[in-house]
């Protein structure tokens, strides 16, 4: 795969509007094979199968679904098939695939994000990750969930190699009575990168000076006071953030990305 074709497409990426950026299918990225099989023959007419997988890469994910839903997923890999369960009762929307170089070969490595939805407007995003030297899998999920970003006509360059997460809510910082998240509210952004342990937020600099010039314009017609104490506790942390200093304690607690299995496998 050419890396000079692979795009980061990332939420707030590329120079792109956000509103833009998370429209359903307008995410494909072109490097992917993605093929939509029928059911088999006697089985109920809406049932599918649907197999994702990156070139140059040995894994293949994939779906079974009963009118967009699905039902199933399995990651299969040299390592064996895993079932992805918390992907069911979700429909896909998006994938991207990120490439860099991040152990000790000559090869592309892989940072390879999907994202699914259900009807009320949360799911889930799937990151896997893939190293070469000693082939490792590491699959990581994270909560997905509409905020006011998405709809943000605003512009940010991100680097190569990094994707950008967009929490579902500001940090539960101390003093507040809740977590202020939704289509109504900023919620706290992190860049994600492919690292030898996996998917990893590592905080950009050039990402958070351009965040923060952005959080600083949507809050000023804010009128929550508790919601304003959040947003200046983020405005801080992007500050602190673009300046290369590493993230607060509330940033790491609150960031809610889960490792779900590491696979591995000899050459």
């Amino acid at each position: 795969m050419d890396n000079e074709n692979i795009k980061n497409i990332p939420a707030l990426a590329g120079g792109k509007k956000l509103g833009m950026l998370f429209l359903p299918l307008m995410l494909a990225a072109a490097a992917f094979i993605l093929i939509a099989a029928p059911a088999e023959e006697g089985s109920d007419k809406n049932v599918s199968l649907r197999t994702f997988e990156v070139q140059g890469f040995p894994m293949i994910l994939v779906l079974e679904q009963e009118a967009g839903t699905i039902n199933s997923a399995w990651l299969r890999t040299p390592a064996g098939a895993r079932a992805l369960e918390r992907l069911e009762g979700l429909s896909f929307i998006s994938e991207n695939a990120i490439l860099s170089r991040v152990d000790q070969d000559s090869k592309d490595d892989l940072l390879w994000n999907l994202s699914f939805m259900n009807f009320e407007g949360s799911g889930t995003h799937l990151w896997i990750g893939m190293t070469t030297q000693s082939p490792h899998v590491f699959v990581t999920s994270a909560p997905f969930q509409y905020t006011r970003w998405h709809a943000l006509p605003a512009k940010i360059e991100v680097p190569k190699g990094t994707n950008i997460y967009i929490a579902p809510a500001a940090p539960f910082y101390k003093l507040l009575e809740k977590q202020y998240g939704g289509t109504e509210s900023y919620s706290f952004i992190y860049t994600i990168m492919m690292t030898p342990e996996g998917p990893a937020f590592v905080p950009v600099p050039s990402v958070y000076e351009q965040l923060s010039v952005l959080l600083r314009a949507g809050m000023r017609g804010e009128t929550s006071p508790n919601k304003r104490v959040a947003y200046v506790k983020m405005l801080t942390e992007f500050n602190r953030l673009a300046e290369g200093k590493a993230p607060q304690a509330d940033t790491l607690l609150n960031f809610p990305m889960e490792k779900i299995e590491t696979l591995s496998w000899k050459k």
